[in-house]
């Protein structure tokens, strides 16, 4: 597939794809184009701050609850469910089990049983069990 980027300061911004026929993965691509939001806000005590994609390691449910794992500012409550957040996280976040979704841009390396369970090893020395529901996804956006 050709891609080609024009430049041109003077013109507004904008994307046009000429495909044959379109696929779920263009579909994803073009939503994470018209995606604004690059934060979540995350909720510790009486605080509340905008925690960046970029910096959230995962998210995670405790206790009924939401949280997210920072790599500078800990671990924080955010108000929405696991489901809600595996739809409109860009494409780093992959969800690895019902109540677990990982940035795989702080993963440190996979480990494999031999009785075919994954654990996926972080940067921040935390662990992620891969559900049996979610290891065939997990291979197809990893392309093993």
């Amino acid at each position: 597939m050709r891609v080609n980027f024009y430049i041109d300061p003077e013109h507004k911004e904008h994307v046009d794809f000429f495909l044959k026929k379109i696929e779920p993965w263009h579909q994803k691509i073009a939503a994470n184009l018209q995606q604004d939001t690059t934060f979540i806000w995350g909720y510790r005590e009486e605080t509340a701050a905008p925690l960046e994609f970029k910096k959230i390691i995962r998210f995670f449910t405790e206790d009924k609850y939401v949280f997210c794992s920072a790599t500078d500012q800990g671990s924080f409550k955010v108000k929405k469910r696991i489901y809600q957040l595996a739809k409109e996280l860009p494409d780093q976040f992959i969800q690895v089990s019902s109540s677990e979704i990982v940035n795989f841009n702080f993963v440190d390396h996979l480990e494999m049983s031999s009785a075919g369970a994954i654990i996926i090893r972080l940067i921040n020395d935390e662990t992620a069990l891969v559900s049996r529901r979610f290891v065939k996804e997990l291979k197809r956006r990893l392309k093993l």
